[in-house]
């Protein structure tokens, strides 16, 4: 049982989103209990600014995922004393294939066809993968769904102007401010920052600084960008009181840009900041000087900025992707009914050796080979014939209702013999 919950940027606003966060620690250490607890054999957890969602896998025996007990553990391990569960998604099967397509091909982010996403996916699969908490099924999903986005913007051009969540807040502050030679500062040197960098870049942002806490962090982005002026370590407060408008892009737990620091800007001139972490880097109080204009991820919702530009073929991908689920699908209904078939063979092979067992040990040569023989053609014709009528009723393991109750009845069956 394939099963998928979350949240995002259309079920929670950020304020709660960033008390699920997940570090990448975090991540490993949740999906380990889960699979001591027996809630889930494997897991993969997506934890980005816009949502945070777990994909995982159930034993056989579970016909449907208890969605409940998950988002309360996920709960309980955030230390989270109520929560409403209803802004969680909650998908099984079919319905999480198909969204883990969509959203690998940019489909469902803020974004629309962003290309970061697809990024994001793939290192969350190679975390699960290098801490082996993936599972066969879970990774050929993936692969499967980083196929169908290759596929989708090859074929449909989603990427042909490729955009990130880091792209399109640089072209919302730019349509605010409408000043491209506004001081700016980006904090923080990874992905995000680069990302951000380079859409400054093409819009021709002529005064651009970068801090970053660690000074070799900041000298090197510094010197991979042109030499642009760098800050780090204790110069937070110069560089914060030199910026008009500010990206704070670092990966950081706790707020980094504080009431106190901003109080001290000798510029009480109108300052922009733009706030593209989960959890929050710019403290909630900092809205409350009048100076500053404080914008979050979710301030792009519902904008051009979060749209993608241009006519797509929404027919055409979608059933493009329904395709592709319909190919993985179909593997797996072969995948769980190969599983079925084996433990149904191995069920009949436990119970005719059990019954041979019984026969007198006075028989003799002949009369064992003689036995032997019918009991080899008992073993074919019984499995045979049950798996024949499997095929039948499971519609060759595309009913999974039937797939799963026949397979928990034959498991009963070699674990009591």
């Amino acid at each position: 049982m394939i099963g998928l919950i979350g949240i995002n940027h259309n079920t929670a606003p950020v304020e709660i989103r960033e008390r699920f966060a997940l570090t990448d620690a975090d991540a490993v250490e949740l999906i380990n209990d889960w699979i001591t607890n027996d809630f889930v054999i494997g897991g993969i957890v997506l934890s980005t600014c816009n949502r945070i969602e777990i994909y995982f896998q159930t034993k056989e025996e579970d016909m449907q995922p208890d969605f409940n007990k998950l988002i309360r553990s996920l709960a309980a391990f955030k230390h989270i004393d109520t929560v409403d569960q209803s802004i969680f998604i909650c998908k099984s099967n079919g319905e999480a294939i198909l969204h883990m397509f969509r959203l690998a091909s940019g489909l469902e982010s803020m974004v629309i066809g962003e290309t970061q996403i697809l990024g994001q996916l793939k290192d969350a699969f190679r975390k699960a993968i290098d801490n082996s908490q993936s599972t066969s099924i879970l990774s050929r999903m993936f692969h499967k769904g980083f196929e169908t986005a290759k596929k989708i913007r090859n074929n449909f051009l989603i990427a042909a102007t490729p955009v990130s969540s880091g792209a399109a807040a640089v072209t919302f502050m730019d349509r605010c401010i409408g000043n491209r030679k506004i001081s700016t500062l980006i904090l923080g040197a990874g992905q995000m920052a680069e990302t951000i960098y380079d859409r400054l870049s093409e819009l021709e942002f002529e005064n651009v600084k970068i801090y970053n806490r660690t000074k070799e962090r900041a000298e090197k982005f510094a010197q991979t960008h042109g030499n642009i002026p760098c800050f780090s370590e204790n110069q937070l407060c110069e560089a914060l009181d030199q910026a008009d408008l500010i990206f704070v892009a670092t990966s950081s737990l706790m707020p980094i840009v504080k009431k106190e620091e901003m109080a001290l800007r000798t510029n009480t001139e109108a300052v922009y900041l733009f706030d593209m972490a989960v959890p929050r880097n710019i403290a909630e109080d900092v809205r409350t000087l009048e100076f500053a204009h404080v914008y979050t991820i979710d301030d792009l919702r519902k904008t051009p900025e979060g749209e993608m530009i241009g006519d797509l073929d929404y027919k055409g991908i979608d059933n493009c992707i329904e395709e592709m689920v319909g190919q993985f699908t179909e593997w797996l209904d072969a995948s769980q009914i190969r599983q079925v078939i084996n433990v149904i063979q191995q069920a009949s092979d436990k119970l005719l050796e059990k019954e041979l067992s019984k026969l007198p040990s006075q028989l003799d040569a002949g009369e064992r080979e003689i036995i032997e023989q019918s009991d080899q053609h008992l073993r074919i014709t019984f499995s045979t014939a049950i798996i024949a009528a499997l095929r039948d009723v499971t519609k060759d393991g595309k009913n999974l209702q039937y797939t799963e109750a026949i397979n928990k009845l034959f498991s009963k069956i070699l674990e009591s013999e």
